[in-house]
């Protein structure tokens, strides 16, 4: 070939010439960078889990519903309460708790409703107007009232006070009253007529002091004391009927009373319900509990928020009983032995208690589910035995 026929050629195809030579030197290079650092695998990706924040339990101090003891909070509820926690959590780390003390249910409600809190335990009762506001998980303690007096060697019975009590009683009040108010008619007729008999009950002619002696008169005449008789014919006519009503009243008094004290002689000390009318209580219960007593005709009570407050009243007998739920009666029978006090009568006005939560709470299907674990388990059974010494 001629030397101007391969410049021409040259000329044609130098460009795909310059093409291949530079593809060849990317290719030896990509190899090169091969040869000196290897590929690096992938590894697997790290595991980001946030923190749950805790769940915060607002509950009251009582025992032993719940009680700070070596620097912890322990009690019924607030054993249960971590066990529901552990139960939701299935076996996985127990999720935090802050548990937080109020003085009482009314405050624990309002941090629910607030939002300072998530669930609320602590002798919450069951009531239709709650669970209109609130959500509430199964019942986690079903107790009624119980009656707790002295025991029976110590009991002591105050005759002079259950006769004053019968005397201060509302029907007995009302009809003294009548008849005290009716006294002031024969006492009049009695000085009208008996005022100029100089040698009569009436001294004085004079209204007063005369009709003071005519008022004397009559009420002596009512308990049927009176030794003197008016002379007049009216006179003795008003003194032989107010000394009949004398003897109605004087006989209604003290039939009533003797029927007293023969039932209290007969029934000894408190043994029911029936037996707290007209007389002093000490009560650890809500507003429920002492609107049951009043229905029942017990008015004398004087309510605690803290059962060794009452305990301490009835020790030093400022009450005669004490009322409050059951299983809190038995756990101070069972860890306080020295009290000397004993459980009478059945079991009254039965509540229901259990957890508190918003309404629309999330956490309410969980905790019933893991209430109702508890108890197929037996975990329920053996914290109830823990705290009150009895199964549930």
């Amino acid at each position: 070939m001629k030397k101007n026929d391969c410049r021409r050629v040259y000329g044609q195809h130098r460009w795909l010439l310059a093409g291949v030579s530079l593809l060849v030197a990317l290719l030896l290079g990509v190899s090169a960078a091969g040869a000196q650092t290897p590929p690096e695998e992938p590894g697997p990706v790290p595991a980001i889990s946030a923190p749950q924040p805790p769940l915060r339990i607002a509950t009251r101090l009582m025992r032993p519903d719940a009680f700070e003891e070596n620097g912890q909070m322990v009690g019924f509820s607030v054993d249960l309460a971590r066990a529901v926690v552990e139960q939701i959590g299935g076996g996985q780390p127990q999720r935090p708790i802050e548990i937080e003390t109020y003085p009482g249910v009314p405050e624990i409600l309002a941090a629910i409703r607030s939002g300072a809190a998530d669930l609320g335990v602590g002798t919450i009762a069951l009531t239709s107007q709650r669970e209109g506001e609130f959500d509430f998980s199964h019942p986690i303690l079903s107790a009624g009232l119980q009656i707790m007096v002295p025991a029976s060697l110590q009991q002591t019975r105050q005759p002079m006070q259950e006769i004053l009590s019968r005397m201060l009683q509302p029907d007995l009040v009302r009809l003294s009253s009548i008849v005290l108010l009716l006294m002031l008619i024969p006492a009049h007729v009695l000085w009208y007529f008996e005022r100029s008999n100089r040698e009569g009950v009436i001294e004085s002619s004079a209204y007063i002091p005369g009709i003071f002696q005519a008022l004397w008169w009559t009420f002596l005449a009512l308990l049927g004391q009176a030794e003197d008789m008016p002379n007049g014919p009216v006179g003795k006519l008003v003194a032989v009927f107010w000394v009949f009503v004398g003897i109605i009243y004087v006989t209604y008094f003290t039939a009533g009373l003797t029927a007293e004290l023969a039932v209290q002689e007969i029934q000894g000390n408190i043994q029911s319900l029936s037996d707290l009318q007209n007389r002093p209580i000490a009560l650890v219960a809500d507003e429920g509990g002492i609107e049951y007593l009043e229905a029942q005709n017990v008015r004398q009570i004087t309510r605690f928020t803290q059962p060794e407050a009452a305990y301490a009243a009835l020790k030093a007998q400022q009450v005669e009983a004490m009322v409050a739920p059951r299983p809190l009666l038995l756990y101070f029978a069972d860890y306080e032995p020295d009290l000397q006090f004993q459980l009478v009568g059945a079991p009254f006005f039965d509540q229901f208690y259990g957890v508190v939560m918003p309404e629309g709470s999330p956490y309410r299907t969980p905790i019933n589910r893991a209430i109702l674990t508890l108890r197929e388990t037996g975990a329920y059974g053996k914290i109830y035995r823990q705290w009150f010494g009895v199964d549930p």
